[in-house]
């Protein structure tokens, strides 16, 4: 938590002061500090933005955690319309058993709106287990994407920097 709250604020979270610390309703709830935490209590480097998958993924943004229930997803590129993707790879890393899944490019570019912003399906995923994977992206700067795709407006178009480019897994 990086937000400071006033103690006379009624909307702050509890805060406890020991993992064994119960709530007033005897719940095992709220906040802990990170130096409060056991040794033996692995921390993963995660945002939990991206856990809930209402939120898109910059592309430099790699070895984030994402849970994912089992389902079907379409992984769109944010920003354009016009994209080459080259080289560029994604692959999800389950954190329970190691196993790698790789999405498979898809033939079906469905272009369309996401959070006011022009985007492109690009990838679909298949996920067989519910679980928390870690994403990586590989050769991010294959990745090139212009706002149109018309062919006229792309000669005056610059490209997206790799650096702004995010994806959203939905």
């Amino acid at each position: 938590m990086q937000t400071e709250f006033e103690p006379s604020d009624g909307a702050r979270p509890y805060i406890k002061s020991s993992y064994d610390q119960l709530t007033p309703d005897k719940k095992i709830l709220g906040f802990l500090r990170r130096c409060e935490v056991s040794k033996e209590i692995e921390i993963i480097k995660t945002d939990l933005r991206y856990a809930e998958m209402r939120f898109p993924i910059g592309i430099c943004d790699t070895n984030k955690a994402i849970e994912l229930p089992v389902g079907i997803y379409s992984i769109k590129v944010l920003g354009g319309w016009s994209f080459s993707e080259g080289e560029f790879s994604i692959e999800l890393k389950n954190k329970e058993n190691g196993k790698v899944i790789t999405p498979k490019v898809t033939n079906w570019r469905i272009q369309s709106y996401e959070f006011g912003e022009r985007t492109k399906k690009i990838m679909s995923l298949d996920i067989p287990k519910r679980g928390v994977y870690f994403i990586e992206f590989k050769n991010q700067k294959d990745l090139k994407v212009r706002p149109s795709n018309l062919l006229i407006t792309r000669i005056f178009e610059k490209e997206i920097p790799s650096e702004q480019l995010r994806i959203w897994i939905g």
